[in-house]
């Protein structure tokens, strides 16, 4: 019997900050004091740091970061993190793989229908719609069961499970992932050597 493996997908899976760095680049880029964002800079979820012309020249900066999220360019232009791929694809063999993944009604849908075309291994999709679209609406589900494993790169939602083994995905220093002292994974390589 395959053990579940419960796998985040916004940047755990994906690089979805280079996808919204990618957008902002193209609607700021004519803006005075524009400053090309780099994704590896990022370290918030409203994307102050990198992309401040939104919260200069917007009244819901927010709403525009949720907007990117639901849009097809960012969907057109995600990319897994190195070796995300290749790694689900040998783990399918061991595991039971659940994608859960935060997200909002603009955006849900579009995230459905692209784990189906991209990630035909995944066996099970739980999306749940946090209606603020702060980032971390699994931090309230305990479905999770004992016996799983949960890598996620959010603290907060793995603190909240009775998953036997949690991991965070670390790929770089957040704002919002400097509270956990368990175990830490920075790269899809190293998953694979953990899990496989």
């Amino acid at each position: 019997m395959k053990t579940d493996l419960y796998l985040d997908f916004d940047s755990t899976m994906v690089n979805s900050d280079k996808s919204i760095c990618r957008i902002y680049n193209e609607d700021y880029k004519d803006y005075e004091g524009f400053v090309e964002a780099d994704w590896r800079k990022h370290s918030n979820w409203s994307y102050k740091n990198v992309c401040p012309l939104i919260h200069v020249h917007e009244d819901n900066p927010v709403q525009v970061i949720q907007d990117y999220y639901g849009s097809e360019r960012l969907f057109n232009t995600l990319e897994f993190y190195d070796d995300a791929l290749d790694v689900l694809k040998k783990l399918k063999e061991k595991y039971n793989l659940i994608i859960c993944t935060s997200a909002f009604p603009k955006n849900a849908s579009k995230k459905v229908l692209w784990i189906e075309e991209h990630l035909p291994m995944v066996d099970e999709i739980i999306t749940l719609i946090n209606m603020s679209g702060n980032g971390y609406g699994k931090s309230r589900v305990t479905m999770i069961e004992d016996g799983a494993i949960f890598i996620d790169d959010h603290p907060k939602n793995l603190h909240s499970t009775k998953a036997s083994k949690k991991y965070l995905f670390k790929f770089k220093e957040t704002d919002y992932n400097g509270n956990w002292d368990g175990p830490v994974v920075s790269s899809w390589k190293e998953i694979e050597s953990i899990l496989l």
